[in-house]
């Protein structure tokens, strides 16, 4: 593979330029600075999950720019520190987590101070909007001592610091320890389920798969997902049972987790959740990288449908088979459209004209042979799928980068 599925984090883990401490500074600059980190932090973060984003841009955009702007912190130093950065950690007015997230990260890239005990006394106190900037500014962080202290934290710390512990441990890729099996049999849900994404980082999967067994029949839907994806990763027969079952009642990442390893026959249920008007955004979406022929002629029913995130799913789902460009096929955006994109999400594809591309489809239609699995209009041939990865959107290549790891699931002794 050319294009393997490296963390986009990994390149800004670098060493910032040298900081000064001159008392003089023009701390307008390093206001700038700071705002401007801010933004590229937020269309960082959005950019992972985006549509129109693929991996290279995000690197040379605002990967880029946020690398930049951080460097203009460091080099402000212990002032630019007391005067902006620890008051975005420590302040009660943080109304976004990008403040919080870019101090994070520049205060953790000082060559010459250690912030780490000062920002962890922060997080018990943090509402959850600064705490996913924190967690992220200690995951892009390039400190080589942070792994283990943040383990050893975890251990030192009280049961209510140990959810956004485990999200840290998460963005670094850390294997949390022998204490995530008591934070999987913890009462509550912000914990078991950051407990269900550490422990895909752990050294001992065996010791743990009891635990994430239990969890795949849980009350909570987010934590039947994550030990679902958890016990597919790792190749747990249950959790290929517990996907099936949940597929046939349309829970969405069942759904999803279903088109990226299912068998033909276990494709028939997302199928089935176009019928559910509650789940047939989900079931479009999965339909996508079913990657059929049948599946692109399912999404073409629902191009036209009222619902405008149906339609915008449907028409993307088909676009991701067929390989159709939407731009000549984009119908005007509606003044008055009822489908706003939600806040940091990425721009909705374009509604589609559906007489247009019924047209299209007709005289493309033969090109592809029932059975057989398309990505953008090309054959799906696993040996060379990680070539085609780079040019793909964030929001599919992540979905593929899924995929390969589910279908080479990690070793779990079966004497567990």
């Amino acid at each position: 593979m050319s294009e393997g599925p490296s963390h986009p984090q990994d390149s800004l883990r670098r060493e910032p330029t040298a900081g000064h401490d001159d008392p003089g500074l023009l701390f307008d600059i390093i206001e700038e600075h700071f705002e401007e980190a801010a933004f590229y932090f937020r269309l960082w973060d959005e950019a992972q999950d985006a549509l129109d984003y693929t991996l290279d841009e995000v690197r040379r955009g605002p990967e880029e720019l946020l690398r930049a702007n951080i460097d203009g912190l460091v080099v402000g130093g212990a002032a630019a520190a007391e005067r902006l950065l620890w008051p975005a950690i420590e302040g009660d007015e943080a109304d976004h987590w990008s403040g919080p997230g870019v101090a994070t990260l520049a205060l953790l890239s000082q060559r010459d101070d250690d912030p780490l005990d000062r920002i962890l006394v922060r997080l018990p106190s943090s509402k959850q909007s600064p705490l996913h900037g924190i967690a992220r500014g200690f995951g892009l962080a390039q400190r080589p001592d942070l792994d283990e202290r943040l383990r050893n934290a975890l251990y030192a710390s009280d049961e209510d610091m140990h959810a956004v512990l485990l999200d840290i441990l998460v963005e670094r890729g850390v294997d949390p320890g022998p204490l995530v099996g008591m934070c999987l049999q913890s009462t509550d849900v912000n914990t078991t389920h950051a407990a269900l994404c550490a422990v895909r980082n752990s050294a001992n999967a065996s010791a743990h798969a009891r635990s994430v067994e239990r969890l795949l029949d849980s009350a909570e839907a987010r934590i039947r997902a994550a030990a679902l994806e958890t016990g597919l990763r790792w190749g747990l027969p249950v959790a290929r049972a517990a996907c099936t079952r949940q597929a046939r009642a349309h829970e969405d990442h069942a759904l999803l987790l279903t088109a990226l390893a299912g068998t033909a026959a276990e494709h028939e249920s997302i199928f089935a959740a176009l019928e559910d008007s509650s789940h047939r955004s989900a079931g479009l979406r999965a339909l996508g990288f079913v990657g059929t022929q049948r599946a692109a002629e399912a999404c073409l029913r629902f191009i036209a449908e009222s619902d405008k995130l149906v339609a915008s799913r449907a028409g993307e789902a088909f676009c991701m088979i067929a390989g159709l460009n939407p731009g000549p096929f984009a119908l005007a955006p509606e003044e008055d459209s009822d489908m706003k994109d939600a806040p940091g999400a990425s721009p909705a594809f374009p509604a589609l004209n559906p007489i247009a591309v019924a047209e299209w489809w007709k005289a493309k239609r033969s090109s592809f042979k029932p059975g057989s699995r398309y990505l953008q209009g090309e054959a799906w041939i696993p040996k060379t799928i990680g070539e085609r990865l780079a040019p793909l959107p964030m929001r599919w290549r992540n979905v593929i980068l899924l995929e390969l790891a589910l279908r080479r699931p990690g070793a779990v002794l079966s004497s567990y």
